[in-house]
């Protein structure tokens, strides 16, 4: 890996790394974009099916969880690249399919298959790009987290247009002819996605990365992949498959090609599981960034379930009066989202003694310091102020963790710690919608008690073992 990382740094920074970014970064947004419909349309779909539950809440949470594991899992095994490629088009035409369902339970059924696929884009996207990056460079993978407020602001401005004229205003009359908007919101979205996919198997061409060839001994396809990417843009790579067998082979992992039986495959995961607890420092660092998501995962959603209610009990000029308005102002919200990852990363370039963690805890602390003081708003203007300010401090600490997780792990096991690591927070997802449905959403409590989460593991993030700015991840 150290060979493999000098060969990168020779290399630099191209035009490829460019389009990984760009295109990386359009999967992040689709797995917020993508993620954000149910929630937006939940309302006038159970109009017409008749439902008060958020069971389609749960089929999000559901599919996004074992999207995450089966494509971060398929990633350590067959490669980046297929699962790559496949996740965000199956995405697309899943969405798509969404759209035109009859009944709530077909639905549901398509609303788990498309969260399926789109749960691979965030394991694999953070992986791919950090796996060809030079370790100067790295500091970018913290600003990818833009994108995701991009995707997000992209499904509230949809949801914005459609919505509002194109919906039932109650479940008491709702025939499906009235009330199309969530269809239509499907459709655009799904839409969107496609051109995306088409870009990113059209532009890009994507290469398997030469560190998970390296882990899984392929040090000839490896040198391959980076002598093309010196040769076609004029850069030194001086790395030779000589220089590499005189090590010998990789023995703490082993081609997938190999052990192709249920059994092989079972061994193979299992193993990639051990590489994430191999030592105690390992295992402390690997249960702190598990811990993180999961808390992380319970606060945001949480919030963002009960303050809808929380808001109503507060007065009738704390929120727009007008459905338009209230999508305007989540317009509003999720654009200054944006703000967070342009922090943490202008945080990271301009004060590298921070260090990830440092970034991660003044992230947390700041979110928690706005979500408390978000309890004592007290009119329209300070709530669409202070709920934005909020999304902005949390966006730190979502950035730098996004950043900070894959980079932590071994590229032998990475995509399988980076979708543990997601599946904790969408564990985390599956519980909120129980949460919100049966608890008291009139009292402040349930956001303090995001507020402190938020602030705890802003803390946590001081007790990591690593820190990956100092050094180049393997």
């Amino acid at each position: 890996m150290k060979l493999v990382n000098d060969a990168i740094d020779e290399i630099g920074f191209t035009p490829y790394h460019l389009k990984l970014f760009f295109l990386n970064g359009m999967g992040y947004a689709t797995d917020s974009q993508l993620g954000y419909i149910e929630s937006s349309v939940r309302t006038y779909v159970n109009y017409q099916f008749g439902y008060t539950y958020p069971i389609s809440n749960e089929m999000v949470g559901a599919g996004l969880l074992v999207g995450a594991l089966f494509w971060g899992f398929s990633a350590d095994l067959i490669g980046r690249r297929t699962a790559f490629n496949c996740s965000l088009f199956l995405s697309a035409v899943l969405i798509i399919l969404n759209g035109a369902m009859g009944t709530m339970a077909t639905y549901c059924i398509f609303m788990f298959l498309s969260m399926f696929a789109t749960g691979g884009n965030l394991v694999l996207d953070t992986c791919v790009f950090l796996e060809y990056l030079p370790h100067k460079d790295q500091w970018l993978l913290t600003f990818f987290a833009f994108f995701w407020s991009i995707g997000q602001t992209v499904a509230v401005l949809l949801a914005y247009a459609f919505l509002p004229n194109y919906s039932c205003s109650s479940a008491d009359d709702c025939p499906s002819h009235e009330n199309r908007g969530w269809r239509y919101v499907f459709y655009v979205n799904g839409a969107i996605v496609l051109v995306l996919a088409i870009l990113r198997v059209t532009v890009i061409r994507l290469q398997e990365t030469p560190k998970f060839l390296v882990s899984n001994n392929r040090d000839e396809e490896a040198i391959k992949v980076l002598q093309g990417i010196a040769t076609k843009y004029g850069r030194s790579c001086s790395l030779t498959i000589e220089d590499l067998s005189q090590y010998g082979e990789i023995e703490s992992n082993d081609d997938y090609r190999k052990h192709r039986t249920l059994g092989g495959i079972f061994t193979l995961i299992k193993h990639h599981v051990q590489i994430l607890f191999s030592n105690k420092k390992v295992a402390r660092s690997t249960s702190l960034v598990y811990l993180s998501w999961f808390l992380l995962g319970i606060s945001y959603p949480l919030y963002s379930n009960f303050l809808p209610v929380y808001l109503a009990t507060r007065g009738n000029n704390i929120s727009a009066s007008t459905t338009s308005g209230v999508y305007r102002d989540n317009v509003v919200g999720n654009i200054s989202s944006m703000g967070g990852p342009i922090i943490a990363g202008a945080l990271l370039y301009f004060f590298p003694v921070l260090g990830r963690r440092g970034v991660l805890c003044i992230g947390g602390i700041t979110g928690m310091a706005l979500l408390f003081g978000y309890t004592a708003v007290k009119n329209h203007t300070q709530n669409v102020a202070l709920s934005s300010a909020s999304y902005a401090g949390i966006y730190i600490y979502y950035a730098c963790l996004y950043a900070y997780t894959p980079e932590v792990f071994p590229a032998a096991a990475r995509a399988t710690g980076n979708a543990i690591a997601i599946a904790c927070t969408r564990v985390a997802a599956c519980i909120v919608p129980v949460i919100a449905y049966y608890s008291n959403t009139s009292s402040s409590v349930p956001i303090w008690i995001c507020g402190a989460f938020v602030g705890i593991i802003g803390l946590l993030a001081l007790l990591l073992p690593f820190e990956p700015s100092k050094h180049r991840v393997v």
